[in-house]
């Protein structure tokens, strides 16, 4: 019995080391892959760049390209200047060309396939915001990747102004509605609660060894 108890505290006390460099480890882990993926905000569009937008597609006018707001972009997006753009094919199912956005800072780079955004899911809507001025803002979903590829999660918000009214915009989008755009993009990160639950899984991984180690 006295063996026994023995056993017993010296397993609760390893599981209870154990937790704190379990989620210790789990966090500097995550704190690294971040460091080398993709994050913060990227603002980019405006002045010539426009699109055309039909009821199930989204086109982006020739050149494809676009000049990064560097004063308003954040995190790892400071260090491009430019890139490219494809287009969604279909709002419904989505498709597009991907990678959908190719980030760089010069025209060597911006066509590598590096440092990209490639769209898993995108939207549109329509707001009526002035008795004849429509804001279409296209929501665009998916994952950066950088050239070292580490994956960040992303989205996207292109916005274009139309003038007429909402039904007179409705019905353009049958033959297409050409506007400038600007667009904001952004990435998410872990929240801290699934970071200290996936520290507690890796503590009771280690209990387990713990477990195994005293029975034998």
């Amino acid at each position: 019995m006295v063996s026994f108890k023995s056993t017993l505290l010296n397993a609760t006390l390893a599981i209870t080391a154990a937790l704190p460099l379990a989620a210790a480890g789990l966090f500097t882990s995550t704190g690294s892959a971040q460091a080398a993926a993709l994050v913060g905000d990227l603002s980019f569009g405006g002045g010539s760049n426009n699109a055309t937008l039909k009821t199930n597609s989204l086109t982006f006018n020739t050149p494809n390209t676009f000049a990064i707001d560097t004063s308003s972009s954040t995190g790892s997006f400071t260090a491009f200047t430019q890139g490219t753009i494809g287009n969604i094919l279909s709002f419904a199912p989505t498709s597009a060309t991907n990678p959908f956005l190719d980030l760089g800072t010069n025209a060597a780079t911006i066509a590598d396939n590096l440092n990209t955004f490639a769209v898993t899911s995108a939207t549109y809507t329509l707001t009526q915001v002035t008795p004849n001025l429509v804001s279409i803002n296209v929501i665009t979903d998916g994952f950066f990747k950088s050239m070292l590829g580490d994956i960040s999660q992303g989205q996207g918000i292109f916005t274009l102004q139309a003038k007429g009214t909402l039904a007179d915009v409705t019905a353009d989008l049958n033959t297409g509605v050409t506007a400038t755009y600007s667009g904001l993009y952004f990435t998410s990160v872990p929240e801290p609660a699934a970071l200290l639950g996936l520290g507690a899984v890796g503590a009771v991984m280690v209990m387990s060894r713990r477990r195994k180690s005293f029975a034998q």
